[in-house]
């Protein structure tokens, strides 16, 4: 979470400032607990790694089985492939950062150099998931350490070094620079904080790889972002007490406004690099657990090359995906902004189905051995809250970030999509639900799978 604000510091301020950076960040966290615990529900129940995909089609009537489930499949693959990317775009940057303050100002960050770096970083997370896959679990225990470790440092060598503002302007400060009325750009200010804590639904499509998946999905779902709220509430602080002056931090020849910041603090072109690097291992680390959980979504939904596995797939997207970044910065910055509400709407569409149906429908399925579940009064008012963030959120960061427009900014491929969209039949649901105390899946026929001849597809749990 605090390596996400770290590198998109930058582009909260002019829309709303210290105000919306941090408590939008709060607001975030305390809306991404109500969603982490409505999925967390639904995973105690049907701990696949399809995730949103496998429980919506679940959840539905059979009506609404097939496009429900399209929406939010095709939602949730191109959400975590945007992640891929964007994990990667950031490690490149920061990694291009350091060679600019290394350097002294002799490096030239340009787009084909920075794309170039992302090709590396995407190549080697990928050989690794494809080839290496074993060492992923110690990678991802030493990338929590690696994290925390780059906060606790930059936290203190900023707090101990650099020349600090005052309170007043970090807890109530607003600026806006949008042309939005001042509410406007405060939500819109909300996308990073957004892209901040996005993502958790990682555990969900890790869960076939889980010993008690059921039980410990709602968990680590639920502690990631405690984990994730508290070291970022922690580092917006730090950042906005020593953020100095905004507009000479903004315009860095370094790209990265945390970098200039590092520098000014330091004075030392060795401290800054070596904090910059520390900031792109980072995102290394995080682009090679965003293709695990890619690679796994991807699986899940339509398996691909038997030898490569689904990570090859997934790099071969970002291949393509990247070279927006060599194109206008208003496609790119679109391209980005897509990740959020692409998983938001994947993580709308579960919750919403079982409100409309009643919470009822998991009462269905929910026995006294269910690990996670929240109860009729309880588990209303979270799921509603949820269901307001993720619609509300949907909605306003499709908006630009600044206003006016031009024709130049629409995005006319949804009118491809509606013109030329043919059919869907829906996942077969053929899934293996991990064997829980008490819990026995019990394979059944789906509409899909009768038109295959295959009784054998399809899964209900009791």
């Amino acid at each position: 979470t605090w390596i996400a604000l770290a590198g998109s510091i930058g582009l909260i301020l002019p829309s709303g400032g210290s105000v919306a950076i941090l408590y939008g960040f709060i607001f975030c966290v305390l809306s991404c607990f109500c969603v982490a615990a409505s999925l967390g529900e639904l995973s105690a129940i049907w701990p696949t790694a399809g995730g949103q995909y496998h429980v919506v089609f679940a959840l539905c009537t059979e009506k609404w089985k097939n496009p429900a489930s399209f929406v939010v499949g095709w939602t949730n693959i191109a959400g975590w492939l945007v992640v891929v990317t964007v994990q990667g775009y950031f490690g490149a940057q920061f990694i291009s950062a350091a060679a600019v303050v290394a350097s002294n100002g002799t490096y030239e960050i340009t787009a084909a150099r920075t794309y170039g770096v992302f090709l590396a970083i995407l190549t080697f997370t990928t050989a690794v998931n494809i080839w290496e896959n074993k060492i992923l679990g110690k990678w991802n225990d030493a990338a929590l350490y690696w994290s925390i470790l780059g906060v606790i440092v930059i936290g203190v060598v900023l707090l101990s070094m650099s020349e600090k503002a005052d309170a007043e302007f970090v807890f109530t400060s607003f600026q806006n620079q949008t042309g939005w009325p001042d509410g406007m750009s405060w939500i819109l200010g909300l996308l990073q904080s957004a892209l901040s804590v996005i993502g958790y639904d990682v555990v969900l499509h890790m869960t076939e790889e889980m010993p008690n998946p059921a039980r410990d999905s709602p968990r680590a779902m639920i502690y990631g972002i405690a984990v994730g709220g508290v070291t970022g509430s922690l580092f917006i602080l730090v950042i906005l007490f020593c953020l100095g002056n905004p507009e000479a931090i903004l315009a860095t020849a370094t790209g990265m406004p945390i970098v200039e910041m590092i520098l000014q603090a330091t004075k030392s072109r060795v401290a800054a690099t070596i904090l910059s690097l520390m900031l792109g291992i980072c995102f290394v680390n995080g682009s090679s657990a965003s293709i695990t959980s890619a690679s796994r979504l991807l699986y899940a939904t339509a398996p691909c090359f038997e030898r490569l596995s689904e990570p090859f797939c997934s790099a071969v997207f970002n291949v393509c995906f990247g070279l927006l970044y060599l194109g206008p910065t208003v496609a790119f910055s679109a391209y980005v902004a897509s990740c959020t509400i692409f998983l938001d709407i994947s993580y709308a569409f579960p919750i919403i189905v079982f409100l409309i149906r009643g919470r009822k429908v998991l009462g269905e399925h929910q026995t006294e051995r269910t690990h996670f579940k929240m109860g009729q009064r309880w588990g209303l008012a979270v799921n509603a809250i949820a269901t307001f963030y993720l619609v509300v959120t949907s909605v306003f960061f499709c908006f630009p970030i600044a206003i006016p427009v031009s024709g130049s900014d629409m995005m006319l491929v949804a009118m491809y999509w509606l013109t030329y969209g043919k059919t869907f039949l829906g996942p077969g649901f053929d899934v293996i639900v991990a064997q829980t105390q008490g819990v026995t899946a019990v394979r059944v026929p789906t509409p899909q799978s009768s038109r295959e001849g295959k009784s054998e597809k399809g899964t209900v749990v009791h």
